[in-house]
């Protein structure tokens, strides 16, 4: 049975790489980081069918800066964003202040609760962001920026634990979501904060904080609870940084994730509701945890089979107009986030270039 898959595997590596450069270009030259105005270099969680940006998003800024620094080539194209997307940070994360509305809405929308609060989260991977592009050369000059961000995450420091969210204006309680009740997947931020002291020193109340949330979740890696699979794919990226020793265990909970796949190989939002809702960006964290765990010979990490199976079914999502929606739900909608998930996991799969800087700190 393994002959026709073999001879289709270069077949499916050039679609993949393909694939990849596409969705590069839509991101490099699309409307994914606004060019003009006030948000002039922040990046957009989500395009309307109009190619209007809908919001601007700090956490999917960090990203871009981190997705920049990965595909670096040389070229003025990726120094001209990092840089513009480093201005946007600066002018809307000030020495004093509050940080900036979570999601900046630029069209008329309903009132956003996540804009009641400031969270641990899409700070974090500003400031990887932003350690990513100086690391690659391509930003100068990001200091300011990190001081601010380290004394803005030292908030969420409380008895060296870490709180995911500080709720700073409203009468009623955040709802209930993962992102606002904490949990294994708030490593990945942790991860990303404590990596960070190889350019600055932490406030040490926050290494500690960050410190501990990887020491509490490193021995039960392996048997978490699945919940909602895209933050548990978060737990594997945060803790493949933070503890790679432990990426045996993570390859026993990607086999778990994988095993609730549909018949189409999509992967459920909730390991519960397996005929529930999908989303495009699980299959990209899917295949790229994939990746980096067969690159470490980590015990169950998926076979090539898997990978490829994964890729097909990732390659099949991408949209015609060169970018990767939430889910088949969006209506034409490019998500932002998704489409640097899905660039990034096809690049790595189709190609073993750069193998040196395939590592859980170059992840989006």
């Amino acid at each position: 049975m393994r002959a026709p898959h073999v001879a289709l595997l270069p077949q499916r590596l050039a679609a993949a790489r393909n694939a990849a450069a596409g969705l590069r270009d839509w991101l490099l030259h699309g409307p994914a980081q606004l060019q003009a105005g006030e948000h002039s270099g922040g990046v957009a969680g989500t395009i309307a069918v109009d190619g209007t940006a809908l919001y601007v998003y700090a956490e999917i800024t960090g990203y871009y800066l981190s997705w920049l620094a990965d595909i670096d080539d040389g070229g003025e194209v990726v120094r001209a964003r990092a840089r513009a997307a480093l201005a946007w940070a600066t002018r809307h994360f000030p020495a004093s202040g509050r940080a900036p509305a979570t999601r900046i809405h630029l069209t008329a929308s309903e009132p956003d609760w996540r804009n009641d609060a400031v969270f641990f989260f899409d700070l974090a991977m500003l400031l990887r962001g932003v350690d990513a592009a100086s690391e690659a050369g391509l930003v100068v000059g990001a200091q300011p920026l990190r001081r601010v961000l380290h004394e803005q995450l030292s908030q969420f420091s409380n008895r060296d634990t870490l709180s995911p969210v500080i709720q700073w204006r409203g009468a009623q309680p955040l709802p209930p979501r993962w992102s606002t009740l904490g949990g294994p997947f708030l490593l990945k931020a942790s991860a990303r904060v404590a990596y960070g002291a190889r350019h600055t020193a932490l406030p040490d109340a926050l290494e500690r904080a960050c410190a501990n949330e990887s020491a509490r979740w490193a021995m039960q890696a392996a048997d978490i609870d699945l919940g909602m699979l895209h933050p548990t794919l978060y737990f594997a990226e945060g803790l493949l940084l933070s503890r790679p020793d432990r990426a045996d265990a993570i390859a026993q909970l990607l086999r778990r994730c994988l095993a609730c796949a549909r018949s189409d190989g999509t992967l459920p939002e909730t390991a519960t509701d397996p005929q529930g809702k999908t989303r495009y960006d699980i299959l990209a964290q899917a295949l790229r945890v994939g990746v980096l765990l067969r690159a470490t010979d980590a015990r169950q990490a998926p076979t090539q089979h898997e990978l490829d199976h994964l890729a097909a079914t990732l390659l099949a999502r991408i949209d015609a107009c060169g970018f990767l929606p939430f889910n088949a739900d969006s209506g034409g909608q490019a998500n932002i986030w998704c489409t640097m998930f899905a660039e990034q996991a096809l690049r790595w799969y189709s190609s073993d270039a750069h193998a040196d800087r395939l590592s859980a700190a170059a992840l989006v």
